[in-house]
């Protein structure tokens, strides 16, 4: 993750950016907040799809967690 992906995730607390990993997955993610930890610097987020309204739904009933050394980028979502 560069510095400014870094920067892109701390400002979109609350937002929806598509994430992508360094496995290749690629997904839309409702960022909740970014842990900068020493050992485990991680961000929290709710997977999400597109709603019927414009709106974002979340997918399943629980919160994810990725490592930010697991992060290859960060997207805004275009509008």
């Amino acid at each position: 993750m560069t510095s400014e992906d870094l920067a892109l995730l701390k400002s979109s607390i609350d937002l929806v950016v598509t994430l992508e990993t360094v496995e290749g997955e690629r997904f839309l993610a409702q960022i909740l907040f970014v842990f900068e930890a020493e050992d485990t610097p991680d961000v929290f987020y709710l997977k999400v799809e597109p709603g019927p309204h414009g709106n974002f739904v979340p997918l399943g009933s629980g919160g994810y967690s990725t490592l930010l050394s697991d992060i290859a980028a960060v997207h805004r979502l275009e509008s």
